[in-house]
């Protein structure tokens, strides 16, 4: 049997794998319940009873089993104590002479403690690949059991392996895997982020791994496929990162070829893309819904933020669930100016309708790449929304997050001393490249006619395939 090259695509949101036998391409199917089927949803869900549930499956188990039911929490002992020193400001005169702070008098235990949900079902992971870069985020408990982030993100890839193994017809134990231009914009975020994925690909089975940038591939993949000379711009923009490559290619006749003419001129790449826009999406358009502008009680306070940056991180919004802060909510919604919003607040949190919520909104955001205006429509009990979103709000919404990528555009083109003129075609790939916005600032930068649209969800992991045949 040919022995067949792997290229693995892991990403924040969707995953993909190819493979290439020196003579075709192509990509596997990873899940038969999603749409394409070629694409795996970076998804992770670890029932009580360990069982491992991965891609569309696991979010549907999520919503099956968690959406809509009482969330139970209890305040737990982490088993740490804490010591704290007793009395007011010391005396800071030249005289003053500290006392012995070993004396038991001067010091109380403070015994560490955390809100613990008790009868969840299940852990749904998501976006692992973005936590791969945070130091802090070393492991998780889940019913008993200590995950570090590498053997989670193994579970995934593990999937990924196992189809690759299946059309090989023997354990594959080689590949060439994507990363992002930057994991992180501080090195030693970036080094620790390769260094975990690596991990976590011997983990899942692979013994030697070959790391080459995102971007790259999918300007490989698109090259190989013409004799031309030119020079090639990809924007690829996913859940996690915008990645930018510029790269020239000779005119030689076949891959091999026309790989040995080529030549990186630059790369660029900043940490935010399609996660980054739901979140200025709940913001700007849920946050006032769910009493964000309220005030309340007789001094008219504003209501903490603290608990709307929760909504952004969904997975935490059960630790807000207390028998204090719902007290609190109702009490809030008694004396509030918005006491609707304030209820559906309540039931957000008690009914842990937070999942739902980022999918209604990543969903809306997928309707506006065709279509000038959508619904964001989210009724669950008090949470009666429907809001009208338009795309020019929409695109004014996400400005910031937009300067932000054409600030790496721009880098690379600095990088390879080239102008926007410079540039033959600008291939666009990931999910986050189909918002129109997206495509008007690409299009005003260097024409309608020089953009072209590769498959969202393979074409880097094809041309990561491509690569693994000389790497």
């Amino acid at each position: 049997m040919t022995k067949l090259c792997c290229g693995l695509d892991f990403g924040t949101t969707n995953s993909s794998v190819a493979v290439s036998d020196g003579t075709r391409t192509w990509v596997l199917e990873l899940d038969e319940t999603n749409s394409p089927s070629t694409s795996l949803p970076s998804l992770l869900y670890i029932t009580r009873e360990g069982e491992e549930i991965i891609g569309r499956p696991a979010a549907n188990a999520f919503i099956e089993r968690n959406v809509d039911r009482e969330v139970l929490t209890e305040r737990v002992s982490l088993d740490i104590t804490i010591e704290g020193y007793v009395g007011a400001e010391p005396d800071k005169s030249e005289s003053y002479r500290p006392p012995d702070l070993s004396l038991p008098q001067l010091t109380e235990a403070v015994h560490a403690t955390a809100t613990v949900e008790v009868n969840s079902p299940g852990r749904l992971f998501q976006s692992l690949k973005t936590f791969l870069r945070n130091r802090a985020f070393r492991g998780t408990e889940v019913f008993g059991h200590n995950y570090q982030i590498e053997a989670l993100t193994a579970m995934i890839l593990k999937r990924m392996k196992d189809a690759v193994d299946k059309v090989a017809g023997e354990p594959v134990t080689k590949a060439v895997f994507g990363r992002p231009v930057r994991f992180s914009d501080n090195r030693k975020e970036d080094e620790l982020a390769e260094r975990r994925l690596r991990v976590a690909a011997g983990l899942a089975g692979f013994e030697e791994v070959v790391f080459f940038y995102e971007p790259v591939a999918a300007c490989v993949e698109y090259a190989v496929t013409t004799q031309r000379k030119q020079r090639l711009m990809v924007v690829d923009i996913g859940g996690g990162t915008c990645d930018v490559c510029v790269m020239e290619f000779g005119s030689a006749y076949g891959t091999m070829e026309r790989l040995a003419e080529s030549k990186i001129l630059a790369v660029s790449g900043v940490a935010v893309a399609g996660d980054a826009i739901d979140r200025a999406i709940v913001r700007g358009k849920l946050f006032p819904l769910f009493g964000s502008q309220s005030r309340y009680g007789p001094s008219n306070l504003p209501v903490p933020q603290f608990l709307f940056n929760t909504i952004l991180d969904w997975q935490n919004l059960y630790k807000l669930n207390t028998e204090e802060t719902i007290n609190w909510l109702i009490a809030m919604e008694v004396s509030s100016t918005q006491p609707e919003a304030i209820r559906a607040l309540r039931c957000l949190i008690q009914r842990n309708f937070g999942y739902p919520l980022v999918r209604e909104v990543e969903a809306a955001k997928k309707r506006l790449s065709f279509e000038p205006e959508t619904l964001i429509d989210l009724h669950y009990e008090a949470i009666q929304i429907t809001e009208r979103l338009e795309r020019e709000e929409f695109r004014h919404l996400i400005d910031r997050t937009l300067r932000k990528m054409l600030v790496s555009i721009e880098e690379a083109e600095t990088k390879a001393g080239l102008t926007p003129g410079d540039i033959d075609c600008v291939l666009t790939t990931g999910g986050t490249s189909l918002i129109p916005a997206v495509q008007q600032m690409l299009v005003d930068r260097y024409g309608e006619d020089r953009i072209r649209h590769r498959d969202t969800f393979t074409s880097v992991a094809t041309g990561l395939a491509i690569v693994a045949q000389y790497s």
